[in-house]
């Protein structure tokens, strides 16, 4: 399917004049995991260029998944074609942001509020639902067994599983294992 609308933040790149691709994947904002819902664009300087990329698309795609399902892809179509639709599933999206940006300022806030000796200030700059937290895997070993805190091994945290409740135990946890 074919939009016509072009994403914000590929206006840049347009002026420059350049060819270039971009990969936007609807999985994660749509709710949509597992449906390998997503799109790529491709600008070109001419159209034997985009024919060819286009080409070398379609052949990377039978190579990955053949047919993906075909649901969540309509799901999508649905919402971005219909101006209603967008703005609410744009809201939503926002208030999502703005909620999750809230919580890792709150995280910070506590984590500054309890004398932390680390300074976890990065973590208000870094976006969407992850977090790399910068504990090693020793530590998240033992906030796992010493605290029931699930964490992935990198040091990983999913900042959209915290709340106002569960975010001054994670900090507390956090505190001790440092």
């Amino acid at each position: 399917m074919v939009f016509e609308r072009t994403p914000r933040r590929c206006n840049l790149f347009l002026s420059s004049g350049n060819e270039f691709m971009v990969c936007s994947s609807f999985s994660k904002n749509f709710g949509l995991y597992a449906e390998r819902v997503g799109a790529l664009t491709i600008i070109s300087q001419d159209s034997d260029t985009a024919a060819i990329t286009l080409s070398h698309a379609k052949t990377a795609v039978r190579t990955n998944y053949s047919n993906p399902p075909k649901h969540g892809g309509a799901i999508v179509a649905t919402v971005l074609g219909s101006t209603e639709l967008t703005a609410l599933w744009e809201s939503e999206v926002a208030a999502m942001r703005d909620r999750i940006n809230g919580l890792r300022q709150e995280f910070v806030a506590a984590m500054v509020s309890r004398q932390c000796s680390v300074d976890f200030s990065f973590i208000q700059d870094q976006r969407g639902m992850f977090s790399f937290s910068g504990l090693n895997p020793l530590q998240v070993d033992q906030l796992r067994k010493e605290h029931s805190i699930y964490i992935v091994g990198s040091g990983r945290i999913n900042v959209a599983g915290l709340n106002s409740s569960n975010i001054q135990v994670l900090c507390d946890a956090i505190i001790e294992v440092l």
